[in-house]
C-alpha cells in the first residue's frame, strides 16, 4: 500500500487551524496509508522543499491568495483552501460560510430586541468583509439601523474607534467580525468614561476563541466556526482531486452554533425585570432553568414575573421561552447539518423522542421532514 502524505497548512487563527487539522485527521483515520503533516506559515521553506521532492501528494489549509499559490506550487498539485483570508479561485475551497455567520449574529441581536446596532470589521480579510455584509443585510431586512467607524479609520482601530464611540447616542449592540477585534474593542471601552461606555450595551464576535475570552476577561458571545466540519470536507475534496477530479469548486459550510454568553445577556425592554429574565433565558436555553429560577435571578416573585411577561409579550414566561426554543430549533434544522439529537440538546428539548413529539405538536411535522422542506443547500 503506497504511503500518501497530506500537508495541512495551519491557519494564523490557531484555534480555527487546529480544528481544521482535527477534521482532516478524522477523515484520514480509516485510511491507514494517509499520513497528515501539519505545517505553519513559518515552515514555508520546508513545505516548498517537500513539494519539490514529491514527498507531499496533496495540500489542505489556509491559502493566502491565488498569487501566493502561483508563486510557490506546481499547477498539478491537489490543493484545497480552507479559509477566507482572500477570495481564492484558482483551487478548490471548503470554507466557513462567513456571510451566514454575520446574519446569525444579526438575528441574535434582533432576538434581544435591540434598537441600534454597530459593526466593526477588519477589512483586510475576505472573511471579515463577508461577515460584515451578512450582518448589514440581515439588519437592513429587519429595519434596525447600523453604524460603523468611518472607512478612513478601518485600519487605525483604537484611534478611530474612540472618536466614533464618543459620537454614539443611545444603547448600541456592537458586532465585531472576530473575537480578537471584540477583545481590543472591549479594552478600549474599559478606558472610557462611564457615560461613553454605557452606550455599548452588548458586544459579540466570531470564532468562539477561548484564548480571547481568557485574555480579555470577557464572557463573550460568539459565532463558533465549523472548523472540524471544514477539515473533514476539505480532506474528502482532496481525496477526489487525488483520484483525478479536476473540477474547481467552492463549498461554504454553515456555522453550527452561536455561543450566547454574558456579553449579550440582556434583553432590550423598558421593564428591567423582563430585561434581566429574558437575558438569562436566552443564555440558558439548553439548561431549562424554569420559571421559578428565572424569577429568582430577576429578583422578583413568580407571580410578578408572570404579570410582567404578560404585559410585555401577551403571554407568560414559560410560553415565551418555549417559542424562543422552537425558533432556535427551526434555525438549526434549516441552516445546519447538526443531528436531531444535537439540535434537541441545544434547545433544551430532552431526548430525541421528546423533542420530536414537541416539535411535531408545534409545527405539524417531525424535525427531519421540516429540515427537508425548509432548508436550502448547506454547501454552496
Amino acid at each position: 500500500m503506497q504511503q500518501v502524505t497530506i500537508g495541512v497548512l495551519i491557519d494564523p487563527d490557531l484555534e480555527y487551524g487546529v480544528g481544521v487539522l482535527e477534521g482532516v485527521r478524522e477523515f484520514c483515520r480509516p485510511l491507514p496509508a494517509w499520513r497528515v503533516l501539519p505545517l505553519t506559515q513559518m515552515q514555508e521553506p520546508l513545505l516548498a522543499r517537500l513539494v519539490r521532492s514529491g514527498e507531499i501528494q496533496g495540500l489542505a489549509g489556509t491559502v493566502i491568495s491565488d498569487r501566493w499559490l502561483a508563486d510557490r506550487f506546481p499547477a498539478g498539485l491537489p490543493i484545497v483552501n480552507t479559509s477566507n483570508l482572500s477570495r481564492v479561485t484558482a483551487v478548490c475551497s471548503v470554507v466557513p460560510d462567513d456571510r451566514a455567520a454575520g446574519r446569525l449574529m444579526a438575528r441574535h441581536f434582533c432576538d434581544l430586541n435591540v434598537g441600534r446596532a454597530a459593526v466593526i470589521a477588519d477589512r483586510a480579510t475576505y472573511a471579515a468583509r463577508l461577515r460584515r455584509e451578512g450582518f448589514l443585510a440581515e439588519m437592513a431586512e429587519k429595519g434596525v439601523p447600523v453604524s460603523e467607524p468611518p472607512d478612513a479609520d478601518a485600519f487605525r482601530h483604537e484611534t478611530g474607534w474612540q472618536a466614533w464611540l464618543d459620537a454614539l447616542r443611545g444603547e448600541t449592540a456592537v458586532f465585531c467580525t472576530s473575537d480578537a477585534l471584540a477583545r481590543r474593542f472591549h479594552v478600549l471601552c474599559r478606558s472610557l468614561s462611564a457615560e461613553a461606555a454605557k452606550n455599548v450595551s452588548r458586544l459579540a464576535g466570531v470564532g468562539d476563541s477561548l484564548t480571547e475570552r481568557v485574555v480579555s476577561g470577557l464572557d463573550l458571545t460568539s459565532v463558533a466556526l465549523p472548523a472540524r466540519a471544514v477539515g473533514r470536507l476539505a480532506a474528502a475534496r482532496l481525496a477526489r482531486l487525488m483520484e483525478g477530479d479536476r473540477a474547481v469548486v467552492r463549498e461554504a459550510v454553515a456555522p453550527e452554533a452561536l455561543e450566547v454568553r454574558g456579553s449579550t445577556a440582556r434583553y432590550a425592554s423598558a421593564d428591567e425585570v423582563v430585561s434581566r429574565a429574558m437575558g438569562v433565558a436566552l443564555q440558558t436555553l439548553a439548561q431549562n432553568p424554569g420559571v421559578e429560577e428565572l424569577a429568582r435571578r430577576a429578583g422578583v416573585s413568580r407571580r410578578t414575573l408572570e404579570l410582567r411577561f404578560r404585559t410585555a409579550f401577551g403571554r407568560g414566561p414559560a410560553q415565551e421561552v418555549r417559542a424562543r426554543k422552537l425558533e432556535l430549533a427551526k434555525r438549526l434544522l434549516a441552516e445546519t447539518e447538526l443531528p436531531v439529537a444535537e439540535v434537541a440538546a441545544r434547545c433544551g428539548g430532552g431526548s430525541v423522542q421528546a423533542f420530536t413529539t414537541l416539535f411535531r405538536r408545534a409545527t405539524g411535522q417531525p424535525p427531519a421532514e421540516f429540515r427537508r422542506r425548509s432548508r436550502g443547500p448547506l454547501l454552496r
